[in-house]
């Protein structure tokens, strides 16, 4: 093991801030790509044209080639596609790859210690801690907070008339996870620090970390990071002493192996992770299973069915694997738009990859996007077709790293089942009440693939009541 790798398992701050600022420069002069305009580089098609830009490029360079974009500080990067490229960084062997350089660009000062940031032991023992809050018994306990917040929320919005559904959608969540997660009811408490959340989120896609005024995103970001560690400390004593089934609670008493109870700073650390990774990516998924479903009004009504099927007025927890048609329809919906379709890491030493080397210290992304969408293991990628992951056809097991929604390796998503839950209790409410219809017949779905997948129009829809 490296110097630099120990220093990671270990999670020694001052050696790894000491290799940062001695890293040297690496050479991609060999690699093929281009690295788009001074500057600024190839962040245009990045934000914009994200899918036309990694497909073009690789009918020119193949599955290797080198980028340049704002959120590299300027500097190149090396885009691995396919998926030979995902299983390379994500089993990750040798510890070639690191999380914590990947990420800690986006994530300086906003997500740092997350558990998506972390790197080997570092990483294995605090995702052991985590994994409690997300086992079966725990995720059934959520379901019963969330299911009736859901149902409420829903409820409320307007009907026969566009709606444009983001804004409401990410708020009735945010409520739900303030509820599941940090134990706040709905109201003005919790409203505080949804927004704080929500500043937090927009100033990870600031390319400019700085504080600067208060009206800059990273500015704002880290004042809403100050919100939430002060409601965190201010009651970490309160939920010790009498602990609630959110999250919060669970990680206020959750002891390692030496019987030893996480810091103020780690619960903070891993509630602020938690709330990033489970709310952000359940509000994207949600916003393309409603846009899909509404493009497909046949596949509407086969889930309707299937929940009208259930013959129940309350979902129960083991109603969920019943649901059958509904998962489908959720895997298809991230595969044709995976909430995080870019995925980055760091190179700790140099990496061979289709007969090219990557030096070390190379910024390196792989991209579920290009994989979900290749015709070698997926008929007709583009369109909506839920059943290519029934049994009988089961197009994703082809290669086990073609279908990366959730990523892979040590740093496999922890909270899927948790989100499929959430997904699967709201869907019960919304279609048992309600048939979705988009904005015009055979209107494009509009969204941006980065920092993660959102309508970039509202999602304008029209709900009809049953």
């Amino acid at each position: 093991m490296t110097d630099i790798q120990y220093a990671l398992a270990q999670n020694d701050t001052p050696a790894i801030r000491r290799y940062q600022r001695n890293a040297s420069k690496p050479d991609l002069r060999h690699i093929p790509g281009n690295t788009g305009l001074p500057i600024i580089g190839n962040a245009h098609n990045l934000l914009f044209r994200f899918e036309d830009y990694i497909n073009n490029s690789y009918k020119k360079y193949g599955p290797i080639f080198k980028f340049k974009s704002i959120g590299t500080i300027g500097t190149e990067g090396v885009w691995l596609l396919g998926p030979e490229a995902n299983k390379l960084v994500l089993q990750n062997q040798g510890k070639k790859f690191s999380n914590y350089f990947g990420w800690n660009v986006a994530f300086k000062g906003l997500f740092d210690n997350a558990l998506l940031e972390q790197d080997f032991n570092n990483h294995k023992g605090n995702r052991k801690i985590l994994q409690a809050a997300f086992k079966r018994e725990a995720v059934q306990s959520h379901m019963e907070i969330m299911s009736p917040i859901l149902k409420k929320g829903i409820n409320q919005w307007p009907t026969n008339t566009l709606f444009k559904t983001l804004t409401p959608l990410k708020t009735l969540l945010l409520d739900t996870g303030s509820k599941v997660f940090l134990g706040v009811e709905p109201g003005h408490e919790s409203s505080e620090l949804n927004q704080a959340f929500v500043n937090i989120v927009m100033a990870v896609a600031d390319p400019f970390k700085e504080k600067g005024p208060f009206f800059f995103p990273y500015a704002r970001g880290v004042k809403g990071r100050q919100t939430i560690t002060d409601f965190i400390f201010r009651n970490i004593p309160k939920r010790r002493k009498n602990p609630g089934k959110d999250i919060f609670s669970q990680l206020c008493v959750l002891t390692d192996d030496d019987g030893k109870r996480l810091s103020n700073e780690e619960i903070r650390d891993q509630v602020l992770f938690v709330l990033f990774a489970a709310h952000d990516t359940t509000t994207s998924t949600l916003c393309s299973l409603l846009y899909a479903i509404a493009s497909n009004p046949k596949w509407q009504e086969e889930l309707r069915e299937e929940i009208s099927n259930l013959d129940k007025d309350h979902l129960e927890f083991d109603d969920l694997a019943l649901m059958e048609k509904t998962s489908w329809s959720i895997k298809e919906t991230i595969r044709m738009y995976p909430p995080l379709g870019v995925m980055p890491r760091f190179t700790l030493e140099d990496v061979e990859f289709n007969g090219v080397t990557i030096p070390a210290n190379s910024q390196v992304m792989i991209s579920a996007v290009f994989s979900h969408y290749d015709e070698e293991y997926w008929s007709n990628p583009h369109q909506f077709d839920p059943r290519r992951f029934s049994p009988e056809r089961a197009e994703d097991k082809k290669d086990f790293f073609q279908y990366i929604p959730f990523g892979g390796g040590a740093h496999k998503c922890l909270g899927m089942h948790f989100a499929e839950t959430q997904i699967k209790t709201f869907l019960f409410h919304f279609l048992k009440n309600y048939r979705v219809e988009p904005k015009t017949k055979n209107g494009d779905y509009k969204f941006r693939w980065v920092p993660l997948t959102f309508p970039s129009d509202g999602l304008p829809l029209v709900f009809r009541k049953l």
